[in-house]
């Protein structure tokens, strides 16, 4: 290998390895003086991505005494102090600042290894622009967590999977759903079905259940199936339009109820805009992974059941809720022994419980921090 390639190779490594060290660490920020964004230092450190100026995060950061961090899973960069709480998104101009929703007009970029913010960031500091502390203060008051729509996924001439010995998903989500019903009940949740009995609603509807109800969460009900008969394990997905091949096998099988739709308008070209859901999801999305790791936290506490994934996908029954909402796959009917548990009423009231209890520690973390925001 010549000089110069093993320069170029020596180079290209350095950067994976940056981009590596970032998305693992966590990163904290010196506690100097506030600035105005003007001053010269600041600017030295500005460069220009598409005609667009920008700082490097961790320079906005220390200026403004704030400490950040990166989820890598999620791909969410949380920023705050005691006065400043922010999540932002890379490539997406849209960020949640102290739980309002702000278009910075151009999206943070990671480049070169290190994570830029465009200029309109570091000036939401310098301007002090947050929401009137009145208003803020009355509707924290409101954080509290008390209606719940859960949807029994399939029905009616949509079986869904079928297992071993016939099993039908339509019937096992169903019978899961209403014991988590009355479950949540009893602790003062109250549990909204979106369909009563073997019936086929489409899945535009059953998100519209949860919005006209005004609840404070969508939790859809699935049982999964494989090819690998030797796959076994409870799964949650979160609305995202990024996905990778496994969630998107789940998101082609699950999104195939729109077949039973008379007249359905739903469309996922090759052209959708990546970011498009992280946009009008921001806030949303943050509390369905909460959840999706709180319920999958219970199931391997109480029944040792092991989560395989925790990811984000396209599904069309999530799109259309407006509020915060989770897809669960209970276990596999093509595995003989997780179908025959499925297929158990005793196992059913026993998911039905953890599932409850996850929604339930749930609710108290959401209250206790009003809604994340502390």
């Amino acid at each position: 290998m010549s000089e110069k390639n093993k320069i170029s190779l020596n180079h290209r490594l350095c950067q994976i390895f940056i981009l590596i060290f970032i998305g693992l660490s966590i990163s904290g920020c010196a506690t100097l003086g506030r600035i105005s964004p003007s001053d010269k230092q600041v600017l030295k450190q500005a460069i220009k991505l598409e005609g667009t100026s920008y700082l490097p995060l961790s320079i906005v950061c220390t200026q403004y005494r704030l400490s950040w961090e990166w989820d890598g899973f999620s791909s969410i960069i949380s920023v705050k102090n005691f006065e400043y709480k922010l999540r932002l998104y890379i490539d997406n101009s849209l960020i949640s600042y102290n739980g309002q929703i702000y278009d910075l007009k151009n999206p943070v970029r990671i480049h070169n290894g290190t994570i830029f913010v465009p200029f309109s960031f570091s000036q939401l500091f310098y301007r002090q622009v947050s929401p009137a502390k009145k208003k803020e203060d009355k509707y924290e008051k409101g954080f509290t967590f008390k209606k719940i729509v859960i949807d029994p996924g399939h029905g009616g001439k949509d079986p869904g999977a079928i297992g071993w010995g016939e099993v039908m998903e339509k019937d096992v989500v169903f019978d899961i759903s209403r014991r988590l019903k009355d479950i949540l009940a009893k602790h003062d949740i109250e549990a909204i079905l979106t369909r009563q009995r073997d019936v086929f609603i489409p899945l535009k509807e059953r998100a519209q259940v949860a919005n006209k109800a005004k609840a404070d969460f969508f939790i859809s009900i699935h049982a999964n199936a494989a090819q690998a008969a030797k796959a076994t394990g409870f799964e949650a997905y979160y609305l995202s339009a990024t996905h990778d091949d496994l969630a998107k096998a789940v998101q082609i099988r699950e999104n195939a109820s729109v077949q039973f739709e008379e007249n359905n308008d739903y469309k996922h070209s090759n052209d959708l805009n990546a970011t498009l859901w992280d946009m009008i999801f921001t806030e949303n999305r943050i509390e369905s992974i909460e959840m999706a790791y709180v319920v999958a936290d219970e199931l391997k506490r109480i029944l040792k059941l092991k989560t395989r994934y925790i990811k984000g996908a396209m599904f069309y029954v999530l799109k259309d809720a407006h509020v915060p909402a989770v897809l669960l796959e209970v276990g596999y009917l093509t595995n003989r022994t997780e179908c025959s548990r499925l297929a158990n009423a005793y196992y059913r009231q026993m998911l039905a419980e953890t599932i409850a209890a996850g929604v339930l520690a749930y609710k108290k973390r959401f209250e206790r921090t009003n809604g994340f925001r502390r």
